[in-house]
């Protein structure tokens, strides 16, 4: 039998609202807690995303095979951009606070980020390359 290759997308939204009375019916001023946004093309690739908090949000994109992001966001009004294109790319982030915003970009085969955003901060960071490896944290 011929090796064939399947791609497909996984879109996913998730969105999440609270309401403490039904007098809160304008779906207006409903406070949105949650968005996800996840999208992978290729094969054995893995995102873990876990959201607690108020307004917090995450957009994961990835194209290539065996790119892993793992994100975690603990807080209000955080946000987290990932975008991995290409080969055993990881992306470990870990934001705990409030107003953080974290934009990963790895564009290349074997790449690492670990990033620590405790507090209220904001990092963007671009890898456009092979081999590439960065770990930072910041209070």
């Amino acid at each position: 039998m011929p090796n064939t290759s399947i791609r497909f997308w996984v879109p996913l939204i998730l969105l999440c609202s609270c309401m403490t009375s039904a007098q809160e019916l304008n779906v207006n001023e409903l406070p949105v807690t949650l968005q996800a946004l996840l999208e992978r093309s290729g094969r054995d690739n893995l995102i873990e995303l876990v959201q607690q908090g108020n307004a917090n949000q995450g957009l994961l994109f990835q194209s290539g095979n065996d790119n892993k992001a793992d994100v975690k966001q603990v807080g209000n009004d955080n946000d987290a951009l990932i975008t991995q294109i290409g080969s055993n790319n990881e992306v470990q982030l870990l934001q705990v606070g409030s107003q953080n915003t974290a934009s990963v970009t790895q564009i290349g085969n074997d790449n690492l980020v670990q990033l620590n955003q405790l507090g209220s901060g904001n990092f963007s960071i671009q890898q456009i390359a092979d081999g590439a490896a960065i770990s930072i944290t910041q209070y």
